[in-house]
């Protein structure tokens, strides 16, 4: 990756988290400002909940776009990770069907899982379902990780299309963290696959 490439991947990513966490700390501020007319229970309850979103897509962004944590993660963690980033993530909300036939996974491979669940995720702007799974890789370029979004105006984002379908440079956050998968899996000799149908989106890695 060229230095230019690499500062532009992490204003990029930068942005991605940043566009991530300004709706639930916007919420917040604002729950706060009418907090100093008088408590209220209704604004307590809507900061309180903002706040656990902010909290729950700060740790999920910070485990897929982090530095790899050596800790392992079970797949009960696992599964609390992303669902509790995908708990009201849009208007609708995405359920999540995730299994794991695994003890546990390193970092490395979690952060291949939850990376193309953030694609999943921005494929589905009208709410959906978001199906994930963890089983023994197969080798052969085959991790076992399998994401499959399902839901009404699926899609995926125009910069994430370029980036996995056009081997394009990223051209804006989502852009970015689709690149950034990509170069997740090919640290690991992998590749993304994608079958994009009329019904689902499915990741493959």
């Amino acid at each position: 990756m060229s230095p230019t490439l690499d500062t532009k991947l992490s204003e990029l990513l930068c942005a991605r988290l940043c566009h991530d966490l300004a709706s639930p700390l916007g919420a917040a501020s604002a729950g706060m400002e009418l907090l100093e007319d008088g408590d209220d229970p209704e604004t307590l309850a809507l900061v309180s909940a903002s706040m656990a979103a902010a909290t729950a897509r700060l740790k999920f962004l910070r485990a897929a776009l982090g530095p790899a944590n050596d800790m392992p993660h079970t797949p009960k963690s696992l599964g609390d990770l992303i669902r509790a980033y995908l708990n009201g993530a849009v208007t609708g909300g995405i359920t999540l069907d995730w299994s794991s036939d695994r003890p546990e996974m390193d970092g490395e491979t979690a952060r291949l899982l939850l990376n193309p669940v953030l694609i999943a995720r921005d494929a589905l702007p009208r709410g959906g379902r978001i199906s994930a799974r963890c089983e023994s890789s197969q080798g052969g370029g085959d991790a076992g990780l399998r994401v499959i979004a399902s839901g009404e105006g699926l899609g995926l984002t125009a910069e994430a299309r370029l980036v996995l379908l056009d081997d394009a440079p990223p051209s804006g956050p989502r852009g970015a963290q689709a690149w950034f998968a990509l170069h997740l899996a090919r640290g690991k000799g992998l590749k993304i696959r994608l079958d994009h149908g009329p019904m689902e989106i499915s990741i493959m890695a």
